[in-house]
C-alpha cells in the first residue's frame, strides 16, 4: 500500500490559515474563549433548543452588521459566556467566519 503524498507547503498553508482564523475569532469572542472553543468538539455537546435559537441569532446578527466590526464586538461582549462560547465553537466548526465579517478585522502592515 502506497503512503499518500505528504506536500509539506499545503501542510503550512493549513497551519497559517488557522492561525489567521483563529487570530480573527480573538479579535471578536477573545482569546481564551477560542482557546476554550478549540477544546471542545461541538459533536460532543447535547444541543437543546434554546442552544440551537443563541447560535441561530447570533450568527443572524452577525451576518447584519458585518460592516460594522465594533457592532458586531458589542454584540458578543454583550452574550454571557456560555452564549458567546457556544457561537464562537460553532463559527469555527461551521468555517462560517467569511461570512459575518466583510473583511479582515486585524489590520496588517
Amino acid at each position: 500500500m502506497e503512503a499518500p503524498d505528504y506536500d509539506p507547503e499545503d501542510l503550512g498553508r493549513s497551519i497559517k490559515e488557522d492561525a489567521r482564523l483563529r487570530n480573527e475569532l480573538a479579535f471578536l469572542f477573545g482569546t481564551d474563549t477560542v482557546e476554550l472553543a478549540g477544546q471542545i468538539d461541538i459533536a460532543d455537546l447535547n444541543l437543546n433548543n434554546k442552544m440551537i435559537d443563541s447560535i441561530t441569532a447570533g450568527v443572524r446578527r452577525l451576518k447584519e452588521l458585518r460592516d460594522d466590526p465594533g457592532a458586531q464586538l458589542q454584540l458578543i461582549k454583550a452574550m454571557d459566556q456560555g452564549a458567546r462560547l457556544l457561537l464562537c465553537m460553532w463559527i469555527m466548526e461551521m468555517d462560517l467566519l467569511e461570512k459575518i465579517q466583510n473583511g479582515s478585522y486585524i489590520k496588517t502592515r
